[in-house]
């Protein structure tokens, strides 16, 4: 080869070389010369709806403990979170209400009020008294059905309230019962399972025909001084004990009154309600970890419209 045949290929590669080092990096605003350093995206902050030192509701509950004497709590709500809950819409599907027992943003305070009420211990013995003071604890929260206004803080329906035959549905997130001071029978059991979810229980809802109820894992749950037999329902191989999320006489429940307080019933004590669909039906078990599966479907040929593809 040449010198003449070499020198347009050494020219080239110069040209080449110079556009790498130089020509690109001018333009993308890189240094000339070095190598290229990593700069790692800046950090997202995350976002803080609910600040401590925000606006907040309180409400203080007086009740009855399992030994006999008078407890009371203080219960504060973020308002932030209140009414974030309120105008958030709900699930027609009760199959997904376990969902509303389980909201991240509730959980800081039911492990709060759980503490509060069922304090650790490093005593045994002791896990069932603890246990029963937060049912307890439930129990006494006033009934109030969801078509009264007096179940609302507001004194109105929320604006999401479903109305479906035979009344009026809205379950509420445990924040909301616990800033309304009252609620009805599945506010009661999602509450009750919120707080005993905190504490590491395995819990279940329990719907019947017109009531809801809670269902809490336990083995061999058989109390010495009960008389009456421990209700319980198998599934997915274990047992899930009846427990009543209300404390009223059923009989005295009506359309625009709220009901009378009766006395805190025992795990497993179907009998104590008195409702008939508690003793006569056997409930669907929702499980709080639910995820709905998709109905059947059937995929049909869409239908061309006249004259043209």
């Amino acid at each position: 080869m040449e010198w003449k045949d070499v020198i347009p290929v050494i020219a080239g590669a110069v040209v080449i070389l110079v556009v790498a080092l130089v020509v690109k990096p001018a333009l993308l605003g890189e240094p000339i010369g070095s190598p290229p350093v990593y700069i790692p995206p800046a950090p997202v902050p995350t976002p803080t709806p609910f600040p401590e030192d925000g606006e907040v509701s309180a409400r203080n509950f007086r009740w009855t403990a399992i030994d006999g004497g008078v407890q009371t709590t203080e219960v504060t709500v973020p308002e932030a979170l209140f009414l974030a809950h309120r105008g958030t819409p709900r699930f027609s599907d009760y199959t997904s209400w376990g969902r509303y027992a389980l909201a991240d943003a509730d959980r800081p305070v039911l492990e709060d009020l759980a503490r509060r009420i069922a304090p650790p211990s490093a005593n045994p013995d002791e896990g069932y008294f603890r246990l029963m003071n937060l049912v307890f604890f439930v129990q006494q929260i006033p009934y109030d059905r969801d078509d009264n206004t007096t179940s609302y803080i507001e004194g109105v329906l929320p604006r999401h309230a479903m109305y479906v035959k035979g009344g009026v549905e809205y379950p509420k997130y445990p924040v909301e019962m616990l800033v309304d001071g009252r609620g009805d029978c599945e506010d009661a059991a999602i509450l009750m399972a919120g707080l005993l979810d905190a504490l590491g229980y395995d819990t279940v809802l329990l719907r019947y025909s017109d009531h809801m109820a809670l269902g809490i894992r336990m083995n061999e749950f058989n109390p010495y001084y009960a008389k009456y037999t421990p209700r319980y329902f198998t599934y997915g191989g274990r047992h899930y004990y009846y427990v009543e999320g209300t404390d009223f006489e059923w009989s005295n429940v009506s359309v625009g009154s709220t009901a009378i307080r009766g006395r805190p019933l025992a795990i497993g004590d179907a009998i104590g309600t008195g409702l008939p669909s508690v003793q006569s039906e056997t409930p669907e078990i929702v499980p709080l970890r639910y995820i709905p599966v998709p109905g059947e479907y059937r995929i049909r040929p869409a239908r061309l419209p006249a004259g043209g593809a």
